[in-house]
């Protein structure tokens, strides 16, 4: 039979991911792009752009391994655990799922004991409001008044999606196929496929642009087994892929790419690079943490900036940052002060061993100690540890971890949230904190500070990570807390600014990689009589320059070298094959005669020819000064 479920916009979930043809990345997928009338609305999934899509693998009872994953029973025993597979594609500015649910009971009655699909797409329509508020839709066999065929409707979520809100019924369209019969028991059933059109263009994506665009996007499964008629006792569980719910971003959400040139008949998908690469300092020294940032190693790694007020620096943010970044001021003594200092912070890591290093430098006019939430100074990391005593036992997924660092009373470090028992009881970290040269502390605002600097070394094998730190993969976001207080009181205030991650109960942390390739070095560094076994950056001459100036580095084999060039907000200039090198020390001319006088950085890239191993030097600064 085919069937329009009845839709609405609240929550949704998935699990247990598995991508078939898809890069190492398995927080995100491609949507391929396909021609104009390639797909019908009917519930078959008969077209054959559908073999194309790229898919996801989703089951109760098997752990995806991301971080806002999960599944859980809700009530009973499960005895027909879900197991669905779910595609996408891109057509016109309208993103097409395709569900396809194996099922031996399938119906539903009021909103709690019904099989549906819920699930969350942001929405990036308003610039003002950041991140991205939660877009709701909820698809199933749910027998209430408030679900009226027909009607697509909200509850309180954002966007609202009703007919006088954003969309219309040619926006979000569905059509179902049942391999069965609905609301029976008496023959089991074997499944349902949906097929599901929703206009993203009216969430703020632009999908038909050449960048293309991200789509985040998280879902659930509700599942309710063998109720029909009604019985004494129901089975429901949730089974759900970065978030349990749709009127609130708490977990993570999936990245869906999409781009006019990655199409149904293009091949072989991009592959999808680290929100943020994280360097390798196994040939520096090991930094002294004593809260100051003084070592060599500090200086060549250009850092994260966090500032209150500064949507330029949130804009330039990699893939999705720019909508799950954000900022809040809480009411302070009944209001919300002008913000006379918008504190700016500046974050640097590494990873050396097992250890993963992060350096705070936070320029501040107005270091106070006040240990209220909303009134701190102060830094939090929040981060998802991968062994089992950081599983959620109920929802089995990861739970996020708060370490954080606040001025203390006496201007030193002050350890809050998961950190004094993974520092003190599990001996897993170093934290210091120190106030820079012309800081005091006070509460009142009455002198000029320049700010702090924190410095922490992270052992992540206690974190759950293998020695040698296993795929490199790591899911953080940080956040800056500002508290500023003058007199009168009514001028104090406190801010909270993130990047990717604000806390544990928002989405999302940023997708990191610990590059084992990208190996930190000190300039000036010469080949020895040995073969080079890393690939190394030797610098640029002269630097300042105008217009050209000479890369150095060293190649360990033979290979095809790229040169990748970034302004100073992390946005790509150019990317360019500088030619087929030989194992040893070269060199090659960079021309800047079309940019404009400032800072620039830059990363040398080899593939390795005979092996096809991918080396990438770190990120260096260069000055262009015409």
């Amino acid at each position: 039979m085919i069937r329009k479920f009845y839709k609405i916009a609240t929550c949704l979930m998935l699990l247990s991911l598995a991508v078939v043809g898809q890069s190492k990345r398995t927080d995100a997928i491609w949507a391929r792009t396909v021609p104009s009338g390639s797909i019908v609305l009917d519930g078959k999934l008969n077209e054959s752009v559908w073999s194309k899509a790229e898919s996801l693998y989703v089951q109760y009872g098997k752990s995806s391994g991301l971080p806002g994953s999960g599944y859980t029973a809700e009530t009973g025993t499960v005895f027909d655990s879900t197991r669905a597979w779910v595609k996408f594609l891109v057509m016109g500015d309208s993103l097409y799922l395709a569900f396809t649910v194996k099922d031996s009971s399938i119906g539903g009655g009021n909103f709690g004991a019904a099989d549906a699909i819920i699930f969350n797409i942001r929405d990036k329509s308003d610039s003002t409001r950041r991140p991205a508020p939660s877009g709701e839709y909820l698809y199933g066999w749910i027998d209430e008044g408030w679900m009226n065929p027909g009607a697509v409707k909200s509850v309180g979520g954002m966007p609202s999606t009703g007919p006088n809100g954003k969309y219309t019924l040619t926006d979000f369209e569905t059509a179902t196929t049942v391999q069965g019969i609905t609301n029976t028991d008496a023959k089991a059933d074997t499944g349902y496929t949906v097929e599901m059109k929703i206009n993203i263009k009216k969430l703020g994506y632009k999908p038909s642009t050449p960048a293309g665009d991200i789509i985040m996007f998280n879902a659930a499964f509700r599942d309710v087994d063998w109720f029909f008629p009604v019985q004494d006792w129901v089975t429901f569980s949730r089974t759900w892929i970065q978030g349990p719910w749709a009127n609130v971003s708490n977990k993570n959400f999936l990245r869906i790419h999409v781009r006019p040139d990655v199409t149904a008949s293009s091949g072989t998908i991009p592959k999808l690079m680290p929100e943020y690469t994280i360097p390798n300092g196994k040939l520096m020294a090991t930094p002294i943490i004593d809260g100051k940032l003084d070592e060599a190693v500090w200086g060549k790694i250009p850092g994260i900036d966090i500032r209150f007020g500064d949507k330029k620096i949130r804009n330039a943010y990699a893939s999705v940052g720019p909508y799950a970044s954000g900022e809040y001021q809480p009411t302070v003594n009944g209001g919300t002060a002008t913000v006379f200092d918008s504190s700016k912070a500046n974050v640097k890591l590494f990873f050396k061993g097992n250890i993963l290093y992060i350096g705070v430098d936070v320029q501040d006019q107005a270091v106070q100690f006040l240990d209220v939430y909303d009134r701190w100074d102060g830094f939090m990391i929040t981060m998802n540890g991968l062994g089992k005593d950081y599983q959620n036992q109920t929802d089995h997924d990861q739970i996020p971890i708060k370490l954080t660092v606040i001025v203390g009373k006496n201007g030193t470090d002050s350890l809050k949230d998961y950190y004094p028992t993974f520092r003190d009881s599990l001996k897993g970290a170093q934290v210091a904190l120190k106030l820079k040269p012309n800081t005091t502390l006070d509460t009142t605002g009455i002198d000029e500070d320049a700010g702090y600097q924190i410095e922490q070394a992270i052992d992540l094998t206690k974190m759950g990570y293998p020695s040698g730190l296993g795929d490199g993969v790591l899911y953080l976001g940080l956040t800056l807390f500002d508290g500023d207080s003058y007199i009168p009181s009514s001028l104090s205030y406190g801010t909270r600014t993130w990047w990717f991650r604000e806390h544990d109960g928002f989405a999302a942390a940023a997708y990191m990689y610990m590059d084992s390739a990208m190996v930190l070095t000190g300039v000036g560094k010469t080949a020895s009589n040995t073969m080079p076994t890393e690939f190394v950056l030797l610098g640029n001459y002269p630097n300042p320059f105008n217009p050209s100036t000479t890369i150095k580095f060293i190649a360990p084999s033979a290979g095809r070298v790229t040169l990748s060039v970034f302004d100073i907000l992390g946005r790509s200039i150019s990317t360019s094959d500088v030619g087929q090198f030989t194992s040893g020390q070269h060199s090659v001319n960079f021309n800047a005669s079309h940019l404009s006088t400032g800072v620039y950085y830059y990363q040398l890239r080899m593939h390795q020819s005979a092996t096809g191993k991918e080396y990438a030097t770190p990120f260096s600064k260069m000055i262009l000064m015409k």
